[in-house]
């Protein structure tokens, strides 16, 4: 009598766990899909929401397969999971070769109030920072520069300007290395036009803090 119970019971819960599995594996695909769709490229959710949820999509057809272990439909659940699983991950690997942030968030360099550096992916050039505003629970990307890892930023929003500040940088080569030294400069934020009194009062900002102007006030 006991034993039939226990088995009752254990058989109820392999249940429950495949269908918590298969809700977890099915509610993580249909998220990725929406804020695919939804959110522009530029703008993600903060604190790795989105790649918990990339995470969660790809290793789900995997505890799908050990959860259908005592299941009836176990096959056909486990050669769905493989499948599944191979073109999901195949899927994700290309995306991040041709650029796609998918398994890991931008690395973070400095903030400053709302704006955030963070380093930016690219397959033919690694020397990009992204700046990105946060708002609520995304961060939308409003510039990117062609300068690598600053240690701070600081942000002039009234003057649609930023400062960056990046340290001396040692560039290793297979050949040679080379040593880039420290970079001051002061960048146009927006990609809007700037009134002539503005650029003027970004000039002599510029010349106060010892700044380069960068390419995009030039």
């Amino acid at each position: 009598m006991q034993k039939t119970q226990w088995e009752r019971t254990r058989a109820f819960i392999q249940r429950k766990e495949l269908s918590l599995v298969t809700a977890l594996h099915l509610g993580s695909i249909i998220l990725c899909g929406l804020i695919y769709i939804l959110l522009p490229e530029d703008i993600h959710l903060r604190w790795g929401l989105t790649y918990w949820l990339i995470w969660i999509a790809l290793l789900s057809p995997f505890a799908l397969m050990i959860a259908a272990r005592k299941s009836k439909r176990k096959l056909a659940i486990r050669l769905y999971g493989g499948l599944m699983g191979t073109c999901l991950w195949l899927s994700a690997i290309f995306l991040h070769l041709i650029g796609g942030d998918i398994f890991f968030p931008p690395t973070r360099l400095c903030k400053d109030g709302d704006y955030l550096a963070r380093r930016m992916y690219d397959f033919f050039d690694d020397n990009l920072t992204a700046v990105y505003k946060v708002s609520g629970l995304t961060e939308k990307r409003v510039a990117f520069f062609s300068y690598s890892t600053p240690d701070s930023i600081k942000v002039y929003e009234s003057l649609n300007a930023i400062a960056l500040y990046c340290p001396t940088r040692i560039v290793e080569d297979p050949l040679v290395s080379d040593t880039t030294g420290p970079v001051r400069v002061i960048e146009q934020l927006y990609d809007r036009p700037t009134e002539p009194g503005q650029k003027k009062k970004v000039e002599q900002l510029a010349h106060q803090l010892n700044l380069k102007l960068g390419y995009t006030l030039k």
